[in-house]
């Protein structure tokens, strides 16, 4: 648009004639004597109408313009944008500075803003360099008319997000991981960083997995250079939370707890704040919710309630608040993203982290998370509902003919006069199950049904509905924190083991699988193992699969040295229950000789004189102080 005639006033915004049409104005004002300024560089912004406002702005050189005249910069736009523009050279998210054109205005969608349309010695406003302070979240819904009013111009924090910032910590903690698959040596020492936030009761709320295995800690106030010592104070692996605190009151010198808000709604704008690798100060990203479901954790295992954002979650980021837009309030913890995607953050919920503070409140430490201790299909199928019977049955008011089929369950917590395997879970509390195994939560969103039960504690009571032999029945049941035949992930702790004769066993733990086969021991492990993993529960009160593990290299084993990373059914035909059973049997043996029963068939035979004689010259060989580990 040159003057005052505009040759595209009633093309629409997404013409494709639009680009060319740019494409000739560049080219006539390159051609023109009376150019733009060689040194400075003018800025073209194309925009699409009824988009939700990011935008490509592209920067170039132009040619020298008259004297007293300043770089211009190109615009066009279409009626109802949103203003966002994507600086293509800085890859950040920048307010556009606007015309008069408001959103709907249709009389003039295209505007030229250039040197000769401008009064001698006034300047166009500029867009500010992007900082990591400076990114707030600029996208609205396209209902929402007060979207411009809402928009940060010039990315500046709101005075309650400025006070939040002031709350926020660096943890600086140096960790030592035990060797699972060798348990008596420990890994080398790493020093990592990771992010919090100060809460009430003089307490910082991090990750777990920023202090899980930890020696040392230290803590920094954003924008004091000073360390400070800190202690864990609580740690709950599952949830990954973790409390620490601060014994030096100049550390809590002029410091506001944060608040905790609601779990966020779809498509709610979020600010995360943190110290991620990349730099040493403070940095804010900013997005918005993505999904609210229930998803596995990645430092546990365990699933709850679980928020996707798409603002950057980094390394560094861990433990740092996730904030509303338009508070201090905080509605979830920075915790893990995705390898496998970009634009993909996770956050726990505000609801996950009041448990974990309530449960420690109530028992006075972490006592963990509940589960009904059950696996399910789903009753999807229309011969299995015909064959359990849930389409004829006479069913309570107030409840769907939904439900889930139960496949395996706990027989540690649950006996077949209460739950069993075979029986249709209908609902849980007086909330209908649906045949996909979800609830209502809100209004267009469904959870797993374990979200309910999640948010019980240790030791409360649960009211299931089931569905048996074709009558339907109410049944009460004891929540308690799950204990499953191969744990997930063991933190904090040193790892077991027991030597005989050069024969090492250990526990089977998901850690061990990841120690000695890697992160895709799936594909590596042998399938007994494997198998036990699916096993899932426990038969027996404190039953574990124990592993032989290897063999360490000796006389008195020669023949042997095949044999690792095996299951161990039974010593001297009995049928072991734990490593602390298989200890108690080896060591009040009175038999010539030890039977080692191992999975496959395979056995191992040893003279007990000769075995137990061995044992001392075979651990001086391989420098190990013990023959057992402490905590046996």
């Amino acid at each position: 648009r040159r003057g005052g005639s505009s040759c595209f006033a009633k093309m629409h915004p997404s013409h494709p004639l639009l680009f060319l049409a740019l494409l000739s104005i560049v080219a006539h004002r390159g051609a023109d004597a009376g150019g733009w300024d060689r040194g400075a560089p003018g800025r073209i912004v194309l925009r699409h109408a009824g988009l939700a406002g990011e935008s490509l702005v592209k920067s170039g050189r132009c040619r020298p313009a008259p004297a007293g005249h300043v770089a211009g910069r190109l615009t066009l736009r279409g009626a109802g944008d949103a203003g966002d523009t994507v600086d293509e050279t800085m890859s950040e998210c920048i307010p556009e500075p606007r015309g008069d054109a408001t959103r709907g205005d249709v009389k003039q969608p295209l505007s030229f803003a250039s040197p000769d349309d401008m009064e001698p010695g006034t300047s166009l406003p500029t867009v500010a360099s992007t900082t990591n302070l400076g990114k707030l979240p600029m996208r609205q819904s396209k209902s929402h008319s007060t979207l411009h009013e809402k928009e940060q111009v010039l990315g500046t924090p709101t005075a309650a997000l400025q006070a939040g910032f002031a709350s926020v910590v660096k943890v600086f903690a140096w960790t030592t991981e035990p060797h699972f698959s060798q348990p008596w040596q420990m890994r080398r020492q790493r020093q990592g960083t990771g992010s919090g936030f100060i809460i009430e009761g003089r307490r910082i709320l991090t990750n777990a997995h920023n202090v899980a295995n930890q020696n040392w800690v230290l803590v920094q106030r954003h924008g004091i250079p000073k360390k400070y010592p800190a202690q864990v104070i609580h740690v709950g692996h599952e949830c990954d939370l973790a409390l620490i605190s601060v014994e030096d009151d100049d550390f809590w010198a002029g410091t506001e707890a944060l608040e905790f808000g609601a779990v966020p709604e779809l498509q709610q704008s979020v600010v995360v704040v943190g110290f991620p690798t990349g730099g040493d100060n403070l940095c804010v990203t900013a997005g918005v919710v993505s999904r609210v479901d229930v998803h596995e954790y990645a430092h546990s295992g365990f699933s709850l309630l679980c928020v996707q954002i798409d603002a950057a979650v980094n390394a560094g980021n861990s433990g740092g608040p996730a904030l509303c837009d338009d508070s201090s309030k905080v509605i979830g913890v920075a915790f893990q993203g995705r390898e496998d995607a970009e634009n993909v953050g996770y956050i726990i919920p505000s609801s996950v982290v009041h448990h974990f503070l309530s449960d420690i409140a109530r028992n006075g430490a972490y006592s963990g998370f509940v589960t009904l201790g059950v696996t399910w299909a789903p009753l999807e199928n229309k011969h299995l509902r015909a064959y359990v019977g849930i389409d004829s049955c006479e069913m309570p008011a107030g409840l769907d003919r939904s439900g889930v089929v139960v496949c395996k369950v706990d027989k540690t917590r649950h006996d077949a006069g209460v739950l069993m395997a075979g029986d249709t879970l209908l609902a849980v509390d007086g909330v209908s199950i649906a045949d996909d195994g979800t609830i209502q939560f809100r209004v267009m969103e469904r959870l797993a049904f374990a979200h309910l039960i999640s948010q019980k504690m240790v030791g409360d009571t649960c009211e299931i509905t089931i569905l048996r032999d074709r009558v339907v029945s109410t049944r009460t049941v004891v929540l308690k924190s799950p204990k499953y035949l191969v744990p997930e992930c063991v933190y904090d702790v040193q790892p077991r083991y027991y030597i005989c004769g050069g024969m090492v066993f250990v526990p089977l733990t998901l850690t061990y699988m990841l120690h000695e086969f890697g992160k895709r021991y799936y594909e590596k492990a042998p399938n007994v193992l494997l198998a036990a993993i699916d096993e899932r529960f426990q038969n027996r009160e404190g039953e574990e699969v124990v592993v032989f593990s290897q063999i360490l290299a000796s006389e008195i084993c020669s023949g042997y040295d095949g044999i690792r990373n095996i299951k161990l059914e039974s010593f001297n035909d009995v049928k072991v229950l734990n490593l602390q059973h298989l200890q108690e049997l080896i060591e009040s043996c009175t038999d010539e000789y030890f039977k080692f029963g191992l999975s496959h068939t395979q056995t191992v035979v040893l003279r007990r004189d000769e075995t137990m004689a061995a044992g001392p010259a075979i651990l001086a060989q391989h420098c190990i102080a013990q023959h057992r580990s402490e905590f046996l």
